[in-house]
């Protein structure tokens, strides 16, 4: 049997937040069944910024994270705005917001999403070679971000001791290794 995509018929949205927006969605299932109560958030996506430096570190940071509930180190990235253009903008704007980093040659390297039954966010990787600190952090009034530094091999020493949690960073990491770094 061959998966088949479900037909949207409608959406409702419940919860016009701006932190977490939920829609009511009804959707037809191939098999003609109508499924009128599924729920999905419709968070924006996200870019996320994969930045080694001249020096052949990576360019990683450590905040809190309210929905996991505990520091989380991971790369830099941010939700797309009514203000940025496109995602390439969104990078460049939260790689300097976070990092103090202006990076002008980002180049796309790939789109994960992680939670894909009841959300649409994706997150789009962006590479940035030989970066500097040229800038100063920018950062939003409800933050406090470390800046950290790894080798390649410190990373994956991170993240196979469960040190490095974030899925989206874990993926990114995987694809660019990959690609950048292979």
């Amino acid at each position: 049997m061959t998966p088949q995509k479900w037909q949207l018929l409608s959406t409702q949205d419940i919860s016009p937040h701006k932190w977490f927006p939920l829609e009511m969605r009804t959707y037809q299932l191939p098999n003609g069944k109508v499924v009128d109560d599924f729920t999905v958030t419709t968070l924006a996506d996200v870019a996320m910024i994969v930045a080694v430096t001249k020096e052949g570190k990576l360019v990683l940071v450590r905040q809190f994270k309210p929905g996991f509930g505990d520091l989380i180190t991971e790369f830099p990235a941010g939700r797309i705005e009514d203000s940025h253009k496109n995602l390439e903008e969104t990078a460049q704007h939260e790689l300097e917001e976070e990092t103090g980093i202006i990076a002008q040659n980002l180049e796309y390297f790939g789109t994960i999403a992680g939670f894909v039954t009841k959300g649409t966010e994706k997150v789009h990787c962006y590479f940035a070679k030989e970066v500097e600190f040229n800038s100063q952090q920018k950062l939003d009034e409800n933050e406090e971000i470390e800046v950290i530094l790894l080798s390649p091999q410190e990373l994956d020493e991170l993240i196979d001791s469960n040190q490095i949690q974030a899925a989206s960073t874990i993926a990114a990491w995987r694809l660019a290794k990959t690609k950048y770094f292979g």
